[in-house]
């Protein structure tokens, strides 16, 4: 009978232990914040996509927003400069590749923008004018 009561103990105390070590892994799952969901549009299409520039001579700061087609400056105060949707100015149609911007790099005081898989867009840095370029 004291054996029987001993393997009874164990076995008690392994269940109140697989109950605890229940409750206390699924108390971590709770507080562990899942991973954010990327709705960037130019993100989801191209993970790597540059999508926020600051030109180091005019302090301006671009940055293309959440819809993947509109990019907008902001001055050294964080005002509004300008702000222009891309594809709808020049003209942009990509035949290739999704169409939101996928990259912007600085060059010959101009802001270049790639669109789509290879159109390109060149952009006044002070006023936004925007003009097609072609694609490659």
């Amino acid at each position: 009978m004291k054996l029987f009561s001993v393997a009874c103990g164990i076995l008690i105390g392994a269940l109140a232990c697989h109950f605890c070590l229940s409750d206390v892994s699924s108390a971590e799952e709770k507080d562990v914040p899942k991973k954010a969901a990327v709705t960037h549009a130019s993100l989801v299409a191209y993970p790597n996509a540059v999508i926020s520039l600051k030109d180091p001579k005019t302090e301006l700061i671009f940055y293309v927003e959440s819809n993947g087609r509109r990019l907008v400056a902001l001055d050294k105060d964080g005002a509004v400069a300008w702000s222009v949707d891309v594809f709808a100015e020049a003209k942009i149609k990509p035949a290739k590749g999704e169409p939101v911007i996928r990259h912007l790099r600085l060059q010959d005081g101009e802001l270049r923008v790639t669109c789509g898989k290879s159109d390109e867009a060149k952009v006044q840095l002070k006023t936004g004018k925007t003009e097609y370029v072609g694609s490659d």
